[in-house]
């Protein structure tokens, strides 16, 4: 396993994995000075998608071909390198999210959460099921753009069905925690499926 995990480490360092986590340090150490006031909160909605971004970079599996070959199932590969992807990209939205949270005592941060735990999630379920069932070896790109759309569709939802602003009745988050929870596990069940796959059992690939 620790093979698996030094090889998964060499598949994911490059630019789409530490290019967002750069930016993501960028946009934390930059944002101190103005920090407060409800700015934290778009300093983390502006991490959020960064850490999402960077953790579909690790759907990645540019020795595809090659792997196919050694003992490990493509599920195995896949999840491995998530998991070392995790370990870099979380400490740095936790390092963020600290931040915010010293700057800003109201900040709402299980919404915030949530929020970005949707996004990974949904970022990495595309870049799964690119993988599994377009046989693309590089799907961040386009599992990028998938998040982005996503980001930019939730803003621009009616005040009735907001995602990133608390509603107008009712505890303020509630809403948006019911939204972002729906989209998270419609994601893992993208995921799982597409780590599952059945075209490639019997298989590998």
């Amino acid at each position: 396993m620790t093979s698996l995990l030094g090889a998964s480490w060499l598949a994911v360092r490059r630019p789409p994995l530490l290019a967002p986590v750069l930016a993501a340090v960028l946009l934390v150490t930059g944002s101190l000075p103005w920090q407060g006031e409800g700015r934290a909160v778009d300093v983390l909605h502006g991490l959020g998608v960064l850490a999402a971004v960077a953790w579909a970079a690790c759907t990645d599996d540019p020795a595809g071909e090659v792997a196919a070959a050694t003992p490990y199932p493509r599920w195995l590969r896949s999840a491995a390198r998530l998991v070392v992807g995790l370990a870099l990209v979380l400490p740095v939205y936790l390092l963020g999210f600290a931040v915010a949270r010293a700057s800003y005592r109201p900040l709402p941060g299980t919404a915030l959460v949530a929020e970005a735990a949707a996004y990974a999630l949904a970022a990495v379920a595309i870049g799964l099921a690119l993988r599994a069932w377009a046989g693309q070896h590089r799907p961040s790109y386009q599992a990028s753009i998938g998040l982005l759309g996503i980001a930019l569709a939730t803003y621009a939802l009616p005040r009735g069905w907001t995602m990133v602003d608390p509603q107008t009745w009712g505890p303020p988050w509630e809403a948006a925690l019911w939204r972002w929870s729906a989209l998270a596990l419609v994601a893992t069940g993208v995921a799982v499926a597409a780590l599952a796959d059945p075209a490639g059992r019997g298989r590998r690939r």
